[in-house]
């Protein structure tokens, strides 16, 4: 076990806000699952180089680590892009999927939509 999974809880999740909208996403089938929406956040935030804030406020745990990324591969890319992580891998996850969610919601209100294609695009 590394020194960064030590410091690591085993579930993440959103703050209620950003929670609430990605169920909207999955109810308007944004997303198949809010799992592949939280991944997708975490992705963009990472795309972007957004430098995630510590999440104040009470968050509505969704996710078990080992469902969210069961071969390590968030982890991993995670580790490889900010070798000065000072906190647990999975802290820094959720931190990156609420900034990335915070990011899609602006999107989204701003469009009245959510286009992933032209979002993949433009982070192309």
């Amino acid at each position: 076990m590394t020194k960064e999974t030590q410091k690591d809880g085993t579930t993440i999740g959103l703050k209620k806000e950003n929670h609430e909208m990605l169920v909207k996403f999955k109810d308007e089938k944004i997303f198949h699952e809010m799992m592949d929406g939280y991944r997708f956040a975490i992705a963009y935030s990472l795309n972007k180089g957004i430098d995630p804030q510590k999440i104040s406020g009470q968050k509505v745990t969704t996710f078990n680590v080992g469902s969210l990324d069961p071969k390590k591969e968030i982890a991993n890319a995670i580790v490889v892009l900010n070798t000065d992580l000072d906190i647990g891998v999975y802290k820094y996850a959720e931190r990156l999927a609420e900034s990335g969610m915070t990011e899609l919601v602006k999107i989204y209100n701003n469009n009245n939509r959510l286009d992933l294609a032209k979002i993949i695009a433009e982070s192309s």
